[in-house]
C-alpha cells in the first residue's frame, strides 16, 4: 500500500506547488478512484476550449476533484477529447502543448511547468489507449502547434508545501453524487460525517436542506424531512428494525464512524422501498472491496460536559484487508464511548383551565388558565454505548460479488433525575389575568411540595444482518438481497426520554402534616422559568421532613424484529429506452410494546417506626445526599436554583418494601400491551430513457410499484377487572406510479422534475389495542387498529447550477397532497385499574384519553435553497475558505382543528423555517469549520382547551465547531465543540405566556487524535 492509498482512505489530499517563475504558481491535485487506480477506463467527452474549463469537466466526468489556480492557466487552451481512457491518460493529453505537465509523486499528483529547453507540441493520442476506443481530438489549429503558449525554465523549485485535509473534497464528493443521481436527493460523504461536529447520525442529517432535528439530552434524536416525520430509514438499502416502540431505529444509537455515507432521497423511483412521505434515509456502511488492499485507522477522544463537570472518552477503530488479488475482503469497525451529562429543567407539568374561582378579589368569579405545577429539575446521567460493524465480500469472478455484513449496537443510560415539585391549587389571591385568560401572577397558599428522585435508567440494543449477491455481465444486472434485524429497549420511554418527568420509577414524597408551603408566582420571569419563591415553615432541604405515600414503578418495554428479501433484474437497451428493470420484495415486521409494573403492599407494613409516617430517610435504596445548586447558570429570573438530590436503587427499594418484580401479570399492565404484526409484499417495473428535446439532453425513469399490506393488532381490553385477549386486522393495497425527468440545460445546469404517489404506514404502536396511562398527569393514550396508511401525491422541481468545483447553487419547490392525515381526539374515561394513583376519590380514576382517528386531506408545500462555494479564486491565504448555506420553507396544514384557536393545526414537529450556515477554512495542515443550525417554532402535539391548547417548541439556533491539525501523514489532532452557546429549548401552550417547559443541556468539548496506516 502506497502513501497515496493511505491519503485516499483518509479522504485527504496534499497540495504541492512547484514553479520556477515568480507569480506563475500553478497547482493541481486529482482525488478519487480514477487516479487511485490509473488502469481504470472512464468514458470522457470534453470540447476544446479553455484549459480551466476542460480540467473542471475532466474532474467531474472522472468523479475526481481538480484543485488549481485558474489565474495561471487562464490563457491556456486544451483540445477536444472523446473516448474511453484513464484519468492519467486524459490529463496527459489535455496538458500536452500547454507548457505544463503532470507527474505522480509517492503520494500526490502535481502539475509543473515544462522545461524551457523543450519545445512542447501537441502530443498524439496516448498509446496506452485501448484499440477499441473511439478517440478524436481537435485543437482548433491547422498544424497542431502550441498556439504560442509560454514555456517555463528548466529549473523547478519547490516554493511551498501546503497540507489540505479533505473538507473541500468531501463537499465536492457529495455535490457530484447529487449531480449524477437519477433522483432528487442530497448526500453526505464519510469525510463530511467525520468532520462535522456531530456525535450521531441525526445531528449529521440536520446539515441537509429540508431536514429538521429534535434534540434530547443535548444530542439529535429524531428528524423530520420537509415537515414530515414519516421517513424510512434503511441500512445499505435494506429495512432496519430498531428499538423504538414503533419499530424504528433510534438515530441516536447509530454511530457515524460506521458509515461511508448518508443519502437523503426525497423523490422516489419504482425500485425504491416504499413506506415514507418525507424521505428515504439510506445509511451506507463501508465495504472492504471498495477500499485499497489494507487499511488500519483509529481515533481516541476525550469529552467534557460543562453542566455535568465530567470527562468522558470515546474510541473508534477501523480495519480492512483484501486477499487473493482483491477477490476477497474483510472489514471490521467499531466504536465505544462512555460519557456523563446533565440538564437543567423547568416544567409546569401542563396547564389547566379553571372556572368560577375569584382570584382577582373583585367579587366576580374568573375563568383562566394556570400551570399545574412549578418544577425545578436536575437531570444527571451516565451514558455507555458501543457499535460494531463487520463485512465480508467475495468476488470469485469479475461479474459476481457476494456481500455479508452485520451491525450490532447497545446503549445503556443510568439517570438520576431530581425534582422539586410544587403542586398548585386554586387557593389563589392577588391574582392578575391577562387578555388571553392566562394567570400572570398570584399568591398560592397550602400547596404541596414534593422532592422526588426518579430512576429512569434505559437501554437499547440493535442487531442487523444482511446478505447480497450482485451479478453483472454484458447488458444484464441481477441483485438478490435478504436481511434480518432486531431491536429491543426498556426503561425511560413514556415520553421517549425527552427530558419530561415521565412515569417510570419513583417513590412519591410530600411534606409531613403541619408543614405548610405557600408560593408567590409571577409569569414574567425569563425564557427559562417564571419567577416564583417558596415560603415554608420548615427546612425544605431536610429529607426527614417528607413522607413516602405512593409510588410509580413502571418500565417501558419494546421488543421488535423484522426480515425482508428482494430481487431485481435490469437489462440495458439501445435507443430511446436505455434499460428495463423489474423486481419484487417481501417484508415482515413485528413490534411488541407495553408498560409492565411493580405492585407494592401497604407502606405501613414495612415502616421501621410503626405508628408514624414512612419517612423518605427511612427507605433503603433511597438516599438524599445533599443539593445540586446553580441551575440555569447565566439565565435571568428569580426562581429556585437548587434541588435535593442523591441516589436511588429500585432493586433495593422493592426488596425493602416487599414489592413484586416488574411484570405484565397485573390487569393494568396487560392493558398496556401493543403487539402488531405487518406483512408487506411489493412488485415493481420501470424503464429508463434518454433523448434530446429541442437539443437539450433529457433522461429519466418511469415506473409503478404495487404494494399489498396485511396488519394484525393483538393485545387486551379490560372488562370489569379482567383482561380479555383482543385482536383486530386490516389489509390495504396501493398502486404507486412515479416519473423522474432530468434536463441538462447546460453542462453545468441541471433541471429535475419528479411526480409520484407515495404511502407510509402509521406508527405501528398507534394501531394497537393497548392503553397507556400516565398517573402523573391523569392522561393516557390508546391505539386504533382501524388506522389507514398515510398516502400522498407529490411533485418536486429543482434547478441545480454546478458553477465551480465543490460549489453548487440549487433551488427546489415541493408540494405534497396528503390523504388520511391522522387526527387525535380526547375523551374522559374512568380507569380504576390504573397503577399507583396519588389522588383519592373519583378523581383518582378519571383520565383524559387521546385516540388517533382517520382524518381528511392535508398538504405540505415549500421551497429549498442550497448554496455552497469553495472560495479557491481568492488570493492566498483566503483561498482556503468556503461556505454552505441552506434554507427550507415548509408550510403544512392538517384537518386537525385547534380547539382553543379554531385554526387548522400544522404537522407535528414541523418548523416553517429552517436554515444551516457552515463556514470552513482549510490550508496546510489546518482544517476548521463552524456550523449554525436554526429552526423556527413548531407544534409538538395538539391539546384541548382544558389543557391550555396545543404544545409548541420555541425557535432555537445552535452553534457547533470543529478543527483539526495534521501532524504528519499518519496522525492528526482534533477538537470539536457542540452547543457552544448553550441555547435553551423552550416549550409553551398556545402562546409563550404559558411556558410549558424549558431545558438547558451541556456544552460539550471533544479533544482527540486520529491515526491511519
Amino acid at each position: 500500500m502506497n502513501n497515496n492509498g493511505k491519503r485516499l482512505r483518509e479522504l485527504s489530499i496534499r497540495w504541492i506547488v512547484r514553479n520556477g517563475v515568480t507569480g506563475g504558481a500553478c497547482a493541481l491535485a486529482m482525488i478519487g478512484n480514477a487516479f487511485a487506480q490509473s488502469s481504470e477506463q472512464t468514458a470522457i467527452e470534453i470540447e476544446s476550449g479553455n484549459l480551466a474549463q476542460s480540467l473542471t469537466a475532466l474532474g467531474r466526468q472522472t468523479r475526481t476533484e481538480l484543485v488549481f489556480d485558474p489565474t495561471v492557466i487562464a490563457d491556456r487552451k486544451a483540445p477536444s477529447l472523446r473516448g474511453s481512457m484513464t484519468a492519467d491518460q486524459a490529463l496527459e493529453y489535455l496538458l500536452s502543448g500547454t507548457g505544463l505537465r503532470h507527474e505522480r509523486t509517492s503520494s500526490d499528483v502535481v502539475l509543473v511547468l515544462a522545461s524551457a529547453q523543450q519545445s512542447p507540441t501537441r502530443q498524439s493520442v496516448p498509446a496506452a489507449a485501448p484499440a477499441q476506443s473511439d478517440w478524436s481530438h481537435d485543437d482548433g489549429s491547422e498544424d497542431g502547434s502550441d498556439d504560442g503558449q509560454e514555456s517555463a525554465s528548466a529549473n523547478e523549485a519547490v516554493l511551498e508545501q501546503i497540507t489540505v485535509v479533505g473538507i473541500r473534497k468531501s463537499i465536492a464528493d457529495a455535490i457530484e453524487v447529487k449531480r449524477d443521481a437519477t433522483r432528487i436527493m442530497d448526500t453526505i460523504s464519510a469525510e463530511d460525517i467525520g468532520k462535522l461536529p456531530d456525535q450521531n447520525v441525526a445531528e449529521t442529517l440536520s446539515r441537509i436542506p429540508g431536514v429538521q432535528v429534535t434534540r434530547v439530552e443535548g444530542e439529535g434524536k429524531s428528524i423530520t424531512v420537509r415537515g414530515l416525520g414519516l421517513n424510512k430509514l434503511l441500512l445499505n438499502g435494506k429495512s432496519f428494525i430498531g428499538s423504538a416502540r414503533n419499530g424504528d431505529p433510534n438515530l441516536a444509537d447509530v454511530s457515524p464512524e460506521l458509515l461511508a455515507g448518508v443519502d437523503v432521497i426525497k423523490a422516489p423511483s419504482a425500485d425504491l422501498v416504499e413506506g415514507w412521505l418525507g424521505a428515504v434515509i439510506n445509511l451506507r456502511t463501508k465495504r472492504p472491496l471498495d477500499l485499497d488492499d489494507s487499511v488500519v485507522s483509529g481515533r481516541l477522544q476525550s469529552s467534557y460536559a460543562d453542566r455535568a463537570e465530567e470527562w468522558g472518552q470515546k474510541a473508534s477503530a477501523f480495519v480492512a484487508h483484501t486477499f487473493a488479488d482483491r477477490k476477497f475482503g474483510v472489514l471490521l469497525s467499531g466504536s465505544y464511548s462512555d460519557s456523563s451529562g446533565a440538564s437543567d429543567l423547568y416544567q409546569s407539568g401542563g396547564w389547566t383551565q379553571v372556572n368560577n374561582v375569584d382570584v382577582t378579589g373583585d367579587g366576580v368569579n374568573d375563568t383562566f388558565f394556570r400551570p399545574l405545577r412549578l418544577m425545578s429539575w436536575s437531570n444527571t446521567y451516565e451514558d455507555e454505548r458501543y457499535s460494531v460493524n463487520a463485512s465480508a465480500q467475495w468476488r470469485p469472478i469479475d461479474d459476481l460479488t457476494f456481500t455479508l455484513e452485520g451491525v450490532k449496537s447497545r446503549r445503556e443510560t443510568d439517570r438520576v433525575r431530581a425534582v422539586q415539585q410544587v403542586i398548585l391549587n386554586n387557593n389563589i389571591t392577588n391574582g392578575v389575568i391577562d387578555a388571553s385568560g392566562t394567570l400572570v401572577s398570584g399568591d398560592f397558599s397550602g400547596v404541596t411540595l414534593r422532592p422526588l428522585l426518579y430512576g429512569g435508567d434505559s437501554y437499547s440494543e440493535n442487531e442487523y444482518l444482511s446478505a447480497n449477491a450482485n451479478w453483472s455481465r454484458d447488458r444484464w444486472t441481477v441483485n438478490f438481497n435478504a436481511s434480518m434485524s432486531e431491536g429491543e429497549g426498556a426503561g425511560l420511554g413514556g415520553d421517549g426520554g425527552n427530558n419530561n418527568s415521565g412515569n417510570d420509577n419513583v417513590l412519591v414524597t410530600r411534606q409531613l402534616a403541619g408543614n405548610n408551603v405557600n408560593v408567590g408566582y409571577n409569569a414574567a420571569g425569563s425564557d427559562v422559568s417564571p419567577n416564583y419563591g417558596i415560603d415554608a415553615n420548615f427546612d425544605i432541604f431536610d429529607p426527614s421532613q417528607y413522607e413516602v405515600y405512593s409510588t410509580f414503578d413502571v418500565d417501558y418495554v419494546a421488543e421488535n424484529k423484522g426480515h425482508d428479501a428482494d430481487f431485481d433484474v435490469e437489462f440495458q437497451l439501445d435507443g430511446f429506452f436505455t434499460s428495463v428493470k423489474f423486481g419484487a420484495r417481501t417484508e415482515t415486521i413485528e413490534v411488541f410494546g407495553g408498560n409492565p409494573q411493580s405492585t407494592y403492599p401497604s407502606f405501613a407494613s414495612h415502616d421501621p417506626t410503626p405508628g408514624s409516617p414512612l419517612l423518605a430517610s427511612e427507605v433503603p435504596g433511597l438516599s438524599y445526599t445533599g443539593t445540586r445548586s446553580g441551575l440555569f447558570p447565566g439565565e435571568s429570573g428569580s426562581y429556585p436554583r437548587q434541588v435535593l438530590t442523591g441516589t436511588v436503587n429500585f432493586d433495593t427499594i422493592r426488596n425493602a418494601l416487599g414489592a413484586t418484580p416488574i411484570s405484565f401479570d397485573s390487569t393494568g399492565a396487560k392493558a398496556t400491551i401493543n403487539q402488531v404484526e405487518q406483512t408487506t409484499d411489493a412488485f415493481f417495473a420501470m424503464v429508463r430513457f434518454g433523448t434530446d428535446v429541442f437539443g437539450i439532453p433529457m433522461s429519466g425513469d418511469l415506473g409503478v410499484r404495487q404494494v399489498n399490506v396485511d396488519r394484525e393488532s393483538l393485545g387486551y381490553t379490560i372488562v370489569g377487572n379482567q383482561a380479555i385477549r383482543a385482536r383486530a386486522g386490516k389489509s390495504f393495497s396501493d398502486t404507486l406510479p412515479n416519473l423522474n425527468l432530468i434536463f441538462d440545460l447546460r453542462d453545468d445546469v441541471r433541471l429535475r422534475f419528479a411526480a409520484a404517489k407515495v404511502v407510509a404506514r402509521p406508527d405501528l404502536t398507534s394501531t394497537g389495542v393497548g392503553l397507556s396511562l400516565q398517573p402523573v398527569s391523569m392522561t393516557g393514550s390508546s391505539g386504533n387498529p382501524d388506522l389507514d396508511p398515510f398516502r400522498a401525491t407529490q411533485f418536486d422541481t429543482t434547478v441545480e447550477w454546478y458553477f465551480a468545483p465543490a460549489s453548487l447553487l440549487a433551488a427546489g419547490v415541493f408540494y405534497k397532497d396528503v390523504s388520511a392525515f391522522t387526527t387525535y381526539s380526547e375523551q374522559i374515561e374512568e380507569h380504576p385499574e390504573a397503577p399507583n394513583n396519588t389522588l383519592t376519590g373519583p378523581a383518582a380514576y378519571t383520565y383524559v384519553i387521546g385516540r388517533p382517528t382517520n382524518g381528511k386531506d392535508g398538504k405540505v408545500q415549500g421551497i429549498e435553497l442550497n448554496y455552497q462555494q469553495a472560495l479557491s479564486m481568492l488570493p492566498r491565504p483566503f483561498d482556503g475558505f468556503g461556505y454552505a448555506v441552506t434554507y427550507t420553507y415548509a408550510d403544512s396544514e392538517t384537518p386537525d382543528i385547534d380547539e382553543l384557536t379554531g385554526r387548522n393545526n400544522p404537522l407535528n414537529n414541523s418548523s416553517e423555517h429552517s436554515a444551516n450556515a457552515v463556514v470552513y477554512y482549510e490550508k496546510g495542515p489546518f482544517s476548521g469549520r463552524v456550523a449554525y443550525n436554526y429552526r423556527s417554532e413548531y407544534m409538538t402535539n395538539g391539546g384541548s382547551i382544558a389543557s391550555g391548547g396545543a404544545n409548541w417548541a420555541d425557535a432555537r439556533g445552535q452553534v457547533d465547531a470543529s478543527a483539526s491539525y495534521r501532524i504528519n501523514d499518519n496522525f492528526q489532532v482534533t477538537v470539536e465543540g457542540v452547543n457552544l452557546t448553550r441555547a435553551i429549548n423552550s416549550f409553551y401552550r398556545t402562546n409563550p405566556g404559558r411556558l410549558y417547559s424549558s431545558y438547558l443541556d451541556d456544552r460539550r468539548i471533544y479533544l482527540g487524535v486520529a491515526a491511519t496506516f
